[in-house]
């Protein structure tokens, strides 16, 4: 019977080392506040970039979004094509593309697409879906007024 006692707490033992009660994840979503601000330089064809930004949260950055193409007009809605680049503030690049919808009843957007590259600790977003929605200040406006957007941009593995 003691030895029956003994091989039961053994086997209870070894249950505890060789089979963990949890396993540790990693949270595979990055979850960042969003400030953009529209470029009026692009318009006049002196810069590359439409909106100019910062990222805050589990990436900190500058934030610069590019239209691939132009945009096309369906009713009250803007759908966009758009490049960005984050540069951290510890040097590193994150790269991407998107696409979304702005719609000019109430300036709210919302757009998703991929990583494409990225540098040092950041290589393994490469392939993470992007997500981002918001809302801008009142469009159109006369040129040169400032425009901004606020919002949450996340990246995630799934």
């Amino acid at each position: 019977m003691k030895s029956l006692t003994v091989l039961l707490a053994l086997a209870v033992v070894f249950a505890f080392v060789l089979v963990p009660m949890g396993s540790a994840t990693v949270d595979d979503t990055l979850k960042c506040e969003l400030y953009i601000e529209l470029n009026w330089d692009w318009f006049i064809g002196e810069s590359p970039y439409t909106w100019i930004g910062t990222v805050q949260g589990d990436i900190n950055g500058d934030i610069f979004i590019s239209l691939a193409r132009l945009p096309d007009f369906f009713g009250k809605t803007e759908h966009f094509y758009e490049i960005w680049v984050i540069e951290t503030d510890d040097g590193e690049t994150i790269t991407g593309y998107d696409e979304g919808v702005w719609r000019f009843a109430n300036y709210k957007w919302v757009a998703n697409g991929e990583v494409t590259g990225a540098t040092g600790d950041y290589e393994y977003l490469v392939g993470y879906n992007m997500h981002y929605s918001g809302v801008t200040t009142e469009f159109p406006v006369p040129f040169g007024t400032p425009v901004s957007g606020t919002g949450v941009l996340i990246l995630s593995s799934e």
